[in-house]
């Protein structure tokens, strides 16, 4: 089970919401807050080296998915995606992948 802080929830959806039509690429550290917004690809990956347990965070926006996909990190790395329903609503799906599936994972609100 993956927690994370309602408020930071709802910084990273709002954070989503400023960014649309651009790519969101940003680190969770468990506990955190909020997310560090990163600049690009180099910058997230080197994020990742020096905090391991962070959590990628990006939106659906396909610059975005494409530099999350070139990244090379472990098995049991999060993610969690801002997605956007049929009816616009935005939400927050978490997931690792484990043999290039993703799997899903639970997301709580604390």
């Amino acid at each position: 089970m993956l927690t994370i802080k309602r408020t930071c929830s709802n910084r990273i959806i709002t954070r989503a919401l400023e960014s649309e039509g651009r790519p969101l690429l940003a680190l969770l550290m468990p506990g955190a807050e909020d997310c560090e917004i990163c600049a690009g690809r180099d910058q997230l990956q080197a994020g990742l080296a020096a905090n391991p347990e962070a959590m990628i965070v990006y939106n659906q926006q396909a610059d975005a998915i494409a530099q999350v996909e070139s990244l090379a990190v472990p098995p049991e790395q999060v993610f969690i995606e801002v997605r956007q329903d049929t009816k616009g609503v935005l939400g927050l799906e978490a997931y690792h992948k484990k043999g290039h599936q993703p799997e899903a994972l639970e997301l709580f609100h604390e």
